[in-house]
């Protein structure tokens, strides 16, 4: 049963994220997505986020036409 309040990242997209970026500085993450090295590392990971960071990720992949 999913833990309310997290979610997890799509693994295709993910790997499309990190296709588009060249290096895994927190300023190049920060500035690309929107979201800080940690939540970086666990998404790449696999790992739950929080709802709302990772629904603000996805709307910024949106509106940057990522997605």
């Amino acid at each position: 049963m999913p833990t309310p309040n997290l979610m997890t990242v799509d693994a295709e997209l993910v790997a499309r994220m990190a296709a588009t970026i060249n290096c895994q500085k927190p300023e190049v993450i920060q500035d690309r997505f929107g979201i800080g090295v940690k939540t970086w590392v666990k998404i790449r990971q696999g790992q739950a986020i929080r709802y709302s960071v990772g629904a603000r990720l996805l709307e910024r992949l949106k509106r940057d036409q990522f997605i």
